[in-house]
């Protein structure tokens, strides 16, 4: 990568990470998807059930093979109603606003995120950062359309505003790269 966008890359990073520090969520910058990966591995306890998104990107990261190694119970959403009740959730954050709010589309990221598992984690790329809840709805369309290639998704949508009513429920991973769609 470009040495002046790996720096515009990791300024907006750092950006993302103090407001939803301040909006209180656990935010965490990481450097990469490696480190990502390992923080994800030491935050999970052994023993729990992990359900994840099926983005493209989660996919991509092949974190069913790295917990099912370490005695983790991974449910499969398409499948498993238990999936809803998991001890934790991995997802792709599909925008972050200047507001702090995390936005979540498609039907059991939405549902999950706001309902299900008692710890959410939720990967934002830098490129999931928009203004408003105006640009999301104005970018959603192109998203879904993406994403009905390769899930069954439509367009319904969760919005979390902060992450003061449920404290320590959302562990948002900020990754100084384009992510997902």
């Amino acid at each position: 990568m470009d040495q002046n966008l790996k720096w515009f890359y990791d300024l907006k990073a750092q950006e993302i990470t103090k407001l939803l520090l301040h909006k209180e969520y656990d935010a965490i910058l990481v450097k990469d998807l490696n480190e990502l990966k390992n923080i994800l591995i030491s935050k999970i306890p052994n023993n729990t059930s992990i359900v994840n998104d099926s983005t493209p990107f989660i996919k991509s990261l092949n974190l069913e093979q790295i917990f099912s190694n370490n005695s983790h119970k991974i449910y499969d959403y398409t499948k498993d109603r238990e999936a809803l009740l998991a001890d934790n959730f991995i997802v792709e954050c599909d925008f972050v606003t200047a507001n702090g709010e995390l936005i979540f589309l498609d039907n059991f990221a939405s549902a999950a995120s706001i309902f299900g598992p008692n710890k959410i984690f939720a990967i934002v790329g830098v490129n999931k950062f928009i203004k408003n809840l105006i640009e999301a709805e104005k970018r959603m369309p192109e998203i879904l359309e993406i994403r009905n290639h390769f899930n069954d998704t439509n367009n319904s949508f969760g919005i979390i505003h902060h992450g003061r009513k449920f404290p320590n429920k959302y562990t948002v991973l900020i990754v100084p790269e384009n992510i997902g769609f």
